[in-house]
């Protein structure tokens, strides 16, 4: 948490006037603008002194905290007390704080990932993997459900993979800066899965696809859903801003000419809005048990992945 001292609040400028001045025709001043994790524990601590105060949600990230002018040095003052009473626990907090503390790590992860799958063009390997793992519409509804996995690690091209993992190095970071890494690739592999085997319902027979594109639209589709729930009722103008964004990106980067699957990019980032959803009522309930678990949803992507390939090899050599 990244803490603004109460002592900075509601400052004079330069002519001794304060900057919510332009506010008080409303009845209403601008207490404290900043981080929305600040700004929510400063509502806690308003809500328990029973300071009547509205909050108005900037951004995915800021907001600011509004209120009445008769209650503005009452409120003030109850925020100098409260920073007071924990200043060693914010000290502590601003120590901790490091935005982008997860970038260097997925970039990482994804360049392993990257690697392992540049393998996939290897000449003896090629053909057998397309038999054993390309996402075949009927194969999937006839019980060879890893399909829907391992077809995301296989591509046509030098130019789709290189596309693909350009598109998934920017998109998956910015994910796994919300949910953590482990977190992000178990919503990734999930989504991407579950939007192939949604499009094979489609499609029933006669349809093959492979590629990472599923899990991309995925990973966008999830990180706009828990930025939009982030805003509550009282936002929900700026929430649906950000899925209309997300919306903009599944057509800008999901549609175009020659052998794109468009269904199969819809569905991920359907199914991208849904985890996204599940994520966010887990933080909600449970801010600190989504960071505690990471390392297991790590190991669940990663045996998600190894078990979907053990599977395709076992089925190819049966």
């Amino acid at each position: 948490m990244c803490w603004l001292q109460p002592l900075f609040l509601m400052q004079e400028d330069n002519h001794g006037h304060h900057p919510e001045d332009a506010h008080e025709d409303q009845g209403l001043v601008i207490l404290f603008s900043g981080d929305i994790e600040d700004v929510n524990l400063i509502s806690l601590v308003l809500t328990s002194r029973e300071v009547p105060h509205s909050i108005t949600y900037l951004s995915g990230h800021q907001a600011e905290i509004l209120v009445e002018s008769s209650y503005a040095r009452l409120a003030k003052r109850e925020m100098e007390l409260f920073y007071e009473e924990n200043r060693d626990f914010f000290k502590e907090s601003r120590k901790k704080h490091r935005p982008f503390r997860h970038i260097k790590a997925s970039l990482v992860s994804v360049t392993v990932v990257t690697c392992l799958m540049s393998l996939t063009f290897r000449y003896e390997f090629r053909q057998r993997l397309l038999d054993i793992g390309a996402a075949d519409s009927y194969k999937i509804l006839h019980g060879q459900f890893w399909r829907t996995v391992t077809c995301l690690f296989i591509h046509a091209d030098p130019s789709h993979f290189l596309s693909n993992m350009v598109m998934a190095a920017l998109f998956f970071s910015i994910l796994f800066e919300e949910t953590g890494i482990g977190a992000g690739w178990f919503a990734v592999l999930t989504g991407g899965a579950a939007g192939n085997f949604l499009n094979a319902l489609m499609y029933e027979y006669d349809h093959v696809s492979i590629g990472l594109s599923t899990a991309i639209f995925s990973s966008i589709g999830t990180y706009c859903s828990i930025r939009a729930m982030t805003y509550g009722f009282s936002g929900a103008k700026d929430g649906f801003k950000v899925l209309l964004s997300g919306l903009a990106l599944l057509g800008l980067l999901g549609t175009g000419e020659g052998r794109i699957d468009l269904s199969a990019h819809f569905f991920g980032f359907l199914c991208g809005l849904a985890i996204g959803v599940l994520f966010w009522v887990i933080r909600k309930m449970c801010g600190a048990c989504l960071k505690g678990l990471d390392p297991l949803f790590a190991l669940a992507s990663v045996l998600m992945a190894a078990t979907s390939w053990a599977l395709a090899w076992l089925s190819a050599s049966g």
